[in-house]
């Protein structure tokens, strides 16, 4: 069986253009990744693995090869999987999506959430993140909350995070993406944005288009630069992946 650590867009394109469905066994993080998946008929496993339990995973379904797909951030994901494909003798494959080169020369990229916090905390004016929910609980200290908005998907666990960490519900905008440029451009523009946090996801992630609207509004991007990662085997499309699986059969 193949492994495909999956949740993104870019996992179910996988599941959709592999030749053998049957071949593949598919886990994601969350209910909602698995969501994706619900027009191929595919085993999903809907939980948050840690390494022990991908290692059992590895064995309770002879896994012979393990394909990552997971978001470019998930960097945890990432590495547990390698050192379990190393502890298994067993094939690590990676899609990375490409890594755009930004085309708004005032962004500014910044390493790390804490980071972007201390930088925005010195901010005037109004600002957009959309890191997602996961870190939005470093946000919830700055003294100008209230000047800050959070886009993130539309579940009802995402919006209480946001709340338990005193967000108010009127700068809580829950919608799920990919936006295009016309709807960024919208949003911004009716909040009066002046900033835009966003990490470099890519096509996928919408990237392009965020960061157009962006500099379009005359408002300024501040970008979570992504993680540097060293894997064993990695291409940066689809079917180069694909390819690459059957090939080694």
């Amino acid at each position: 069986m193949i492994w495909i650590i999956g949740g993104t867009k870019d996992s179910r394109d996988f599941i959709e253009s592999f030749p053998d469905k049957d071949k593949l066994i598919v886990t994601t993080a969350t209910e909602y990744g698995g969501k994706l998946l619900e027009d191929f008929s595919v085993k999903v496993f809907c939980k948050r693995l840690l390494p022990k339990e991908m290692e059992e995973f590895i064995e309770n379904n002879q896994i012979k090869k393990i394909v990552d797909l997971s978001h470019p951030y998930a960097v945890e994901v990432s590495q547990n999987a390698m050192n379990c494909a190393k502890i298994k003798e067993i094939e690590y494959v990676r899609f990375e999506r490409v890594n755009l080169e930004t085309e708004d020369e005032n962004a500014i990229e910044l390493h790390s959430v804490e980071d972007i916090v201390l930088y925005v905390e010195e901010l005037e004016g109004n600002i957009l993140v959309t890191l997602g929910s996961n870190n939005i609980e470093k946000f919830s200290k700055l003294k100008n909350l209230k000047n800050i908005y959070f886009r993130i998907l539309p579940k009802w666990e995402m919006v209480k995070k946001a709340e338990d960490s005193g967000i108010l519900p009127r700068n809580i905008i829950a919608q799920q993406g990919p936006f295009s440029y016309k709807m960024n451009l919208a949003q911004i523009e009716d909040l009066n944005i002046k900033y835009v946090v966003s990490k470099k996801g890519g096509d996928t992630g919408g990237e392009k288009e965020k960061i157009q609207a962006t500099k379009a509004a005359n408002a300024v991007s501040i970008l979570l630069t992504r993680p540097s990662i060293i894997y064993p085997c990695v291409f940066e499309t689809v079917e180069d992946v694909i390819s690459h699986l059957i090939n080694k059969k």
